[in-house]
Order: C-alpha cells, then sequence, then structure tokens
C-alpha cells in the first residue's frame, strides 16, 4: 500500500456499479472524514473478502441530485416576469425571455413552468385551476357531471392536453382535497358503482402526478386513511378498482421519500402482496402493483438525502413478496404478455435486496423462471425490454454467493452469452434507429454485468467462463459497443473477475482476444467510466503500463494524515506513467 513516496493512497469504491483498486481522488479536505470508513471497507473486501457495508456514491452524482433540487413554483416565475416589467420597464415578451434566461443560469428546472405572460392582457387564469375549481364545485354540490368535471381535469394535467405549470395550479385550486373528497364518497357511498370509483381513483392518480400535489397528499395525511379504510372498503365492494388503488399508490410515491415511508407505516405492503397472491388477478392489476412496488422500494427523491427503500424492500419480503411474485411471474405466459412478465421481474428484482432474500426468491424458482424467459422466442424477437427487466433480476440474485453456483449450473452463462449476441447482432445493423441501438446495448449492459456479478468470489464460476468459450463473444461485445460507456465498464469488470479469480484464464483472454487494446481504448473514451475498472483489469493480466491515463490531480492523504497535493507529493516513481497502483 506504498509507493516510493513514502505516502500512502486510499481506496475509494462505488459497489453499485462495481469494485475499483484504483486510489480516490479526494476534491475536498471535508473528504478527510469518510477515510477511516473508506478504508475499512477496503480491509474487509481486500483482506477478507467480505461484503462492503455501505456504498460510497460518485461526486459527480451528488452533484446531480443536488442540481435537481433547485425548483421553483409557477408563482415566483410570474413574479420574477412582473418584476422586469415593473423595475425594467420591459415588454411581457420581453420580460418572460429574461426570466427564463435567469432561471436557466441559476441551474433551475422550469420543465413544468408555463412560460407566458399572466398579467391582465396574459393567459390569465391557468387551465388547470379553472378545471380543478371547476371539479370542486360539482363534488360539494354533488352534481351530476362529476365524471365531466373530473374528465376535464385530467385532460388539463395529462396527456397531449397537458399545459405546463398545471401542478401548482391545480394545486392552489384545491384539487387534491376535492379529488380525496370524491374518493371517500365513492368508497363510502351506497350504490355506487365500480367504473365510479375507478373514475374517481383514476383523477386523484393524475393529479398526484406533480410533487405540491404529492405533498399535500402527505401533508393531509391521506396514506394512512387510504390504505387501513378505502383499500379494505374498495376490496370489498368493488374488487376489480384495485388496480386504479395501486395506480395511486405509484403515483403518490414517486419521488416523494415521505409518501414512500407513510404507506409503508401504513402496511400497505400486506394488500399489495395479497395481489401477487391472488390467482385471479388479471394483467392490469398486477402491472398497477407492480408500479406501485417499484416506487415504494425506489429511492428517487432527490430532496432528501437518505432513502428507507432498502427497509421498504424488507418490509416487501416479510409480507411475502418474494414468493408471491414468482408465483405470479410462473403464471404469465411471456407469448401472451411479455411486457407483464417485464414488471414482475423488475418488482422481484426491487424486492430482492439482502442475501436471504435473494435465495428465498432463488428456492421459489426466480432463478429458473428468469433463466427461462431469457430463452424464450421473444428474446429472439428482440424484445428489450424483457430481456434487460430478466438480465437486471439475475443479475440482482448473482448478488447472493449461493445462488451463483445455481445459475452457472442452470446454463446460465450460456443463456447470457446467447441474450449479448442476439441484441448484439440487431445494435450492429444498419438499419437499426439510435434509440433502439441504445436499448439493445443496455441489455448487453445488465447481460455482461450480470456474468461479471457471477465471478465475484466464485473461482468455479470463473473456470467454467475459459471452458465455455465466454471470453470472446464478451470481448466482441466490448468491440461493437464501443461509444456505449456502460458495456464498457461492464465488460471490464467482467475481464478483471474472470483472471484475478482464476488466473489459468489469462492466456486464453490476452491470446485470444483483443482484450488489451479494448481495454486501452474504453480508458480514453470512458475515463470518467472506465479508467478505474479497465486499469485494475489490465494490471489483473499482466499488461504494460497498466495504470496509464490516471492522472492525479486532488490531494491524497498520506500515511502520517497528512494531506499533500501532487506537488507535494513530488516525482511520480519511473516504470510506468502514473506509478503503480497499490496491490
Amino acid at each position: 500500500m506504498n509507493d516510493e513516496s513514502g505516502t500512502r493512497e486510499v481506496f475509494e469504491f462505488d459497489w453499485s456499479r462495481g469494485r475499483s483498486p484504483l486510489p480516490a481522488k479526494f476534491e475536498t479536505r471535508e473528504k478527510q472524514a469518510t477515510v477511516n470508513s473508506i478504508e475499512l471497507s477496503v480491509f474487509r473486501h481486500l483482506i477478507l473478502d467480505l461484503p462492503p457495508k455501505q456504498s460510497l456514491k460518485h461526486t459527480a452524482t451528488t452533484k446531480m441530485a443536488v442540481k435537481m433540487l433547485r425548483r421553483i413554483t409557477q408563482e415566483t416565475f410570474d413574479e420574477c416576469v412582473q418584476g422586469n416589467i415593473d423595475d425594467f420597464e420591459m415588454e411581457p415578451d420581453e420580460a418572460v425571455e429574461e426570466a427564463v434566461k435567469e432561471f436557466e443560469l441559476q441551474g433551475v428546472d422550469i420543465s413544468q413552468i408555463d412560460k407566458s405572460y399572466a398579467g391582465p392582457d396574459g393567459r390569465g387564469e391557468h387551465p388547470a385551476a379553472s378545471a380543478a375549481k371547476e371539479h370542486a364545485t360539482a363534488v360539494e354540490t354533488n352534481a351530476a357531471n362529476i365524471e365531466e368535471t373530473a374528465k376535464k381535469l385530467r385532460e388539463c394535467i395529462s396527456g397531449d392536453g397537458a399545459v405546463p405549470g398545471w401542478g401548482s395550479a391545480c394545486v392552489n385550486a384545491g384539487a387534491v382535497q376535492a379529488c380525496w373528497r370524491r374518493c371517500e364518497q365513492t368508497v363510502t357511498g351506497p350504490d355506487v358503482s365500480t367504473d365510479v370509483v375507478t373514475d374517481a381513483m383514476t383523477t386523484l392518480a393524475a393529479v398526484l402526478g406533480c410533487d405540491e400535489a404529492r405533498d399535500t397528499f402527505v401533508g393531509l395525511r391521506h396514506p394512512m386513511k387510504f390504505v387501513t379504510e378505502h383499500w379494505p372498503a374498495c376490496v370489498q365492494s368493488h374488487p376489480t378498482s384495485v388496480a386504479s388503488m395501486c395506480q395511486v399508490v405509484a403515483a403518490a410515491a414517486t419521488k416523494n421519500e415521505a409518501a414512500k415511508g407513510a404507506f409503508i407505516k401504513a402496511g400497505v405492503e400486506v394488500p399489495l402482496v395479497a395481489v401477487f397472491q391472488t390467482p385471479e388477478s388479471n394483467g392490469e392489476v398486477l402491472r398497477a402493483a407492480c408500479a406501485a412496488v417499484k416506487a415504494l422500494t425506489t429511492g428517487d427523491d432527490p430532496r432528501e438525502p437518505a432513502s428507507g427503500a432498502f427497509t421498504h424492500s424488507r418490509a416487501f419480503a416479510k409480507a411475502g413478496a418474494a414468493s408471491a411474485l414468482c408465483a405470479s411471474l410462473k403464471r404469465v405466459d411471456a407469448k401472451e404478455d411479455a411486457h407483464l412478465c417485464a414488471s414482475l421481474a423488475s418488482a422481484l428484482k426491487h424486492t430482492a435486496v439482502n442475501d436471504d432474500i435473494c435465495k428465498e426468491t432463488a428456492e421459489h424458482g426466480g432463478v429458473a423462471r428468469a433463466l427461462e424467459l431469457l430463452s424464450t422466442d421473444a428474446i429472439a424477437a428482440g424484445d428489450a425490454r424483457l430481456a434487460k427487466a430478466c438480465a437486471a433480476c439475475l443479475r440482482q440474485l448473482a448478488g447472493s454467493d449461493s445462488n451463483k453456483s445455481r445459475i452457472v449450473n442452470a446454463g446460465g452463462l450460456a443463456v447470457l452469452v446467447h441474450v449479448v449476441n442476439v441484441f448484439g447482432a440487431r445494435a450492429s445493423d444498419s438499419s437499426c434507429a439510435e434509440l433502439d441501438v441504445a436499448k439493445y446495448r443496455s441489455v448487453q449492459e445488465q447481460c455482461v454485468g450480470c456474468l461479471a456479478a457471477l465471478l465475484l468470489k466464485n473461482p468455479e464460476g470463473a473456470a467454467r467462463c475459459g471452458a465455455e468459450g465466454v471470453f470472446e463473444p464478451v470481448v466482441d461485445a466490448m468491440s461493437k459497443a464501443r461509444t456505449h460507456a456502460g458495456v464498457q465498464r461492464q465488460c471490464a469488470m467482467f475481464l478483471r473477475n474472470a483472471v484475478v479469480r482464476n488466473p489459468e484464464n489469462v492466456p486464453a483472454v490476452l491470446l485470444n482476444t483483443d482484450a488489451e487494446a479494448l481495454l486501452r481504448l474504453s480508458k480514453k473514451n470512458h475515463p470518467r467510466e472506465c479508467v478505474d475498472v479497465a486499469s485494475a483489469a489490465m494490471r489483473d493480466l499482466g499488461c504494460e503500463n497498466y495504470n496509464e491515463g490516471w492522472t492525479p490531480t486532488t490531494a491524497v492523504m498520506g500515511a502520517d494524515g497528512v494531506v499533500r497535493t501532487p506537488e507535494e507529493l513530488g516525482d511520480e516513481p519511473e516504470g510506468c506513467v502514473n506509478g503503480p497502483i497499490p496491490e
């Protein structure tokens, strides 16, 4: 761990994207506080070969989340426009243009803002506000045209008729309260048809499509009552309306950590798992339930520094989600509804978050079913959605050491290589559209990522890769997907894991493929994503100048606990461009 300069490098790992043996780049002195935990994580992995206790996110990801926080309301934008008119005597169009430039320069997301003048001679009242007020009036008076006003409101906030800025407009007009009141009327009212209940729930789900509405929904403490009172009543009186109730949960929980926590506290996992346990649940209900599970188990709220997604996934597992989802996945025929199979596989992936749940999923046939789906005619026909979902699910399950041999012994290596070849051929077709190429490459990324996960701490799996000729198709995919950073990174990780766990694979990789040249090229083309893993793979392959391309530009901490810049460290040791990677 010591180089010729007498300093000691520290390491940083991103466990969500793969293992990285390269020195960390400390951008600020504030990061010194994390050094001890980083070194402990490195010791657990490199010396004890244990899984890490924490994930260290890239600084770029953190910056992206911070940037996403910068949002404004429609009122703030309108006030800025009016300020430009009053203070600088601008014309309305010029004032709007200057306001847009001002907020864009500040990194504010104004994609959902109505960029038109709101003054006396401007747009007037927002269409969504008018529709929300009309619907609220109809609900309060129990008018006969409630369904018509609900439809008008939905048209203003979703689909082709959606007008930017509808979120704050309809929320300020009381849309959330009106829609909630309508749901209460339909659930508890006598002689109400299922279509009326579904219409009310669908309207509420549509309104909950913006941050302002979701915050209001949680602030009024509706999630608890929705789960404990409305859901049981609907299941008893209107069982076919469960799909629309799942849609409400998915809409309210998307990008809102408070709503996720409130729903889990109310025990929403129990009725959702019951949907998968019921053989009579049709495709619409299962699809909506999958969306709700994904929304509740995804940490996608950029406003919160931490997420309870892991805890929520464990709650689903405790409620029996693993067995229920596996049963549903087995019942659905991929020939009839391949997209539903993809949704179920994705939901299964989101709930399998620890070793015990991965084992339970495999025991209930999750591994076998995922491999079976990857071998169907739908994959051969190029169904990228199904292939990506099943490969990602299998990759998640491969995180459990007990599942690695299960997947390999079930022919998983051959299945994954087949999928890589199928979608590689489609992506290389000159007639393939650019968007389709990206979808096909993402499938390859998941498949190769699954192969890399299978070889982690699995020397037998690495030996099987050499015997079954896996290296050639993976390197071929790396060669043809040179512009796709994800494929390049996963291929580098696969090669590194294959040779470090079984050194006998080194000649097969170096002599039979162009792996070394492609690894060097990936570092050049994708330095941020590949310089660490590609250098590690080249090091374990025995390549010369394997660390070429890594240029330390930030401070590092020495063994004496002092942070020094590269200039203070002195000249680099001879032998390679940036000095050797500590072993």
